[in-house]
């Protein structure tokens, strides 16, 4: 049955992970199949992208501009990062598609009543951000920096200063959901339950390419150890109920750079089915 109120008594957490954020587009398009509608929505590079259409109520954008378009040129590659310096064709993703082929209703997003926070990361400091984009105007700008990975991708102004992906600095934002006063909170993972990460061992590529940016270095380099302190402490927010995460299966050979539409668009159905499974629960945990 539809729920036509807004879910206030929990945060809605989408995690970044490129493209195994598909699977963040069947959880989300469940929850507009079933009028879930959360007031406060926090996204990390992929999830804050996915979340737009989310806001915007566009049921199957999402997983259209992904899966329909990821074979493209334009939309990722080398060509792309030789011609532009990012590896993801951000201004494809961002700006044609919207405007040319999957036109997205920026009308709809303004009249969204709640929260939608987007997580970047400061080249500067080294620490996060919490940008609340609140109309169609220079909507986009924060998502981009937010979904442009190091490395592989061009550092984004934001008034004038550096960002670049928010899940160097804080790939899962459950400190700033408690601080922003939620109890609760539905965390929609792109990794497995029980995924840790490991150390990459690249500080010396990151001094070549940012060596402008001692802390930004820094953060870069010990981003392992942020993001499994978290992952402890949503187990913890878990046993305690309050928190209710969402999270894939393993999926063996699928990564964040993924291009095929057949395995995406599984992963895809399973985010379908597996928000399906637990829409009770999510809708009894964040009233």
């Amino acid at each position: 049955m539809k729920t036509r109120e807004p879910l206030r008594g929990a945060a809605l957490v989408l995690e970044g992970g490129g493209m195994r954020g598909i699977y963040t587009t069947g959880v989300l398009d469940t929850f507009l199949d079933l009028g879930y509608h959360f007031d406060y929505v926090i996204g990390v590079s992929a999830g804050a992208s996915h979340a737009l259409s989310y806001i915007s109520r566009q049921r199957g954008r999402a997983r259209r501009v992904n899966v329909e378009y990821c074979t493209r040129g334009e939309y990722m590659g080398f060509r792309n990062l030789v011609r532009t310096g990012s590896y993801f064709g951000l201004d494809f993703m961002f700006r044609t598609i919207p405007e040319r082929y999957d036109p997205y209703d920026f009308a709809s997003f303004e009249r969204n009543v709640g929260r939608y926070v987007v997580v970047v990361t400061n080249l500067i400091t080294g620490r996060p951000e919490y940008r609340e984009p609140l109309t169609g105007e220079g909507l986009f700008a924060p998502v981009i920096a937010s979904c442009s990975l190091p490395l592989v991708s061009k550092p984004v102004l934001l008034d004038g200063v550096p960002y670049l992906d928010g899940g160097i600095a804080d790939s899962l934002p459950i400190d700033r959901v408690v601080a922003d006063g939620f109890e609760r909170m539905v965390v929609v993972r792109t990794q497995p339950k029980g995924y840790r990460k490991g150390a990459t061992g690249g500080k010396a590529l990151y001094r070549a390419m940012y060596g402008s940016y001692p802390r930004f270095v820094e953060t870069l380099s010990t981003r392992n150890e942020r993001y499994n302190a978290a992952l402890d402490r949503l187990d913890a927010l878990e046993a305690e109920g309050r928190a209710l995460v969402i999270a894939p299966r393993p999926q063996p050979g699928l990564d964040r750079l993924e291009r095929d539409p057949k395995k995406l668009d599984g992963l895809y159905r399973s985010g379908l089915s597996d928000s399906a499974s637990v829409a009770q629960r999510v809708l009894e945990f964040a009233r």
